[in-house]
């Protein structure tokens, strides 16, 4: 074997390497777009869509300010809620969001994500009512005003169907290039007369032609 040949060797694969990618490149245009278009079909029609609904309330007490957090997500309020959506309470914890307002303590965001869009919005209405009418006089607080109420909203939060198809795409790209790539590889044939020059070290003084 010539050493020449070692030398120039990533050289002369890297040309061929993307010569044989641009040859291939009708494979790897039909992986990527299948593996899209099945990530697709998967995000859109078979994986579950999850629906959120939320609402914003402020929180006034008639003397010192708590965190209110627990009490919003409480056994007695989530009973009497449990009650009226039909949900068992650990199912609505689950799906039941609480944030308080760093920057201002007294408001609160209420969200609820479920599979159902108007059982999300069910929830956090009647979180927000059950809250009012139990804890309004025993917490000893002044106001509890919605900022704005709750809406149902028909578009899924999840999957992201345009985000799992990008993601989808980009991994049929990297898989069909890989293919060629590992192929190219592990493929020991000389491809033409100076790779053959080049190995056998002498020159080639003639061709058989594969077709006459």
């Amino acid at each position: 074997m010539n050493s020449d040949y070692m030398n120039d060797e990533m050289e002369i694969d890297l040309i061929e390497l993307l010569k044989d990618l641009i040859k291939n490149i009708k494979f790897i245009v039909i992986i990527t777009l299948l593996c899209g278009v099945v990530v697709f079909g998967v995000s859109q029609f078979i994986l579950p869509k999850s629906y959120t609904s939320s609402t914003d309330i402020t929180i006034e007490p008639t003397g010192t300010s708590l965190d209110y957090t627990s009490y919003l997500t409480g056994s007695k309020v989530l009973d009497k809620v449990s009650n009226a959506v039909g949900v068992e309470n650990s199912g609505l914890v689950e799906s039941i969001e609480v944030t308080r307002d760093s920057n201002n303590t007294s408001n609160y965001n209420i969200k609820a994500i479920t599979n159902d869009p108007k059982l999300s919005y069910r929830i956090v209405k009647n979180v927000v009512n059950e809250f009012k009418k139990s804890m309004v006089s025993e917490l000893n607080l002044s106001s509890v005003t919605t900022m704005n109420e709750p809406q149902i909203n028909t578009t899924p939060v999840s999957p992201n169907v345009k985000k799992n198809t990008l993601i989808g795409t980009f991994i049929g790209l990297v898989i069909s290039v890989g293919i060629v790539v590992l192929r190219f590889l592990f493929d020991k044939h000389l491809r033409n007369v100076e790779e053959a020059e080049m190995f056998l070290g002498v020159d080639v003084l003639a061709e058989i032609p594969m077709e006459k």
